[in-house]
């Protein structure tokens, strides 16, 4: 068993710690935080969500996602509405404001992803990003 020093765990923790401080510098511009620019992110990348969806796939609290939509709503970035199937759900879609910092959004998450693979070749980073995404999704199908 390897020391903590060498612990994946640790490794994770470090990349997630580093990569929110680097999406928060990023963002600030636009006066925007890591997590609403993550939420900005994923909502104009499928056009629309329900609150639960979101939750899903990024794998948070729901009431970590509430208070983050509800400030983007209250900052012009979100519009919620009632689900038209399910009265106790909400749709949330991005407005235009949104869709204006999503491409900066975008760039500041590449600039991240950047950071912490510019060690690698490009053959490296594209194994890494392949990698990521297959733990995260294994990761998000299991109950916890």
């Amino acid at each position: 068993m390897p020391n903590i020093m060498e612990s994946p765990f640790k490794s994770v923790s470090i990349l997630y710690r580093k990569s929110h401080i680097w999406l928060n510098n990023g963002c600030a511009q636009y006066d925007l935080t890591a997590a609403q620019a993550v939420v900005i992110l994923i909502v104009c990348d499928f056009g629309m969500l329900t609150q639960d969806e979101i939750t899903k796939r990024l794998g948070l609290d729901k009431s970590v996602i509430a208070k983050t939509v509800t400030k983007l709503e209250e900052r012009g970035f979100m519009l919620r509405s009632t689900n038209a199937k399910d009265k106790r759900t909400y749709d949330i879609q991005p407005t235009k404001k949104a869709w204006e910092v999503y491409p900066a959004v975008k760039e500041q998450i590449d600039i991240c992803f950047q950071r912490m693979t510019q060690k690698m070749t490009d053959d490296e980073r594209t194994e890494f990003r392949r990698l990521l995404l297959m733990a995260a999704e294994t990761t998000l199908g299991q109950d916890d």
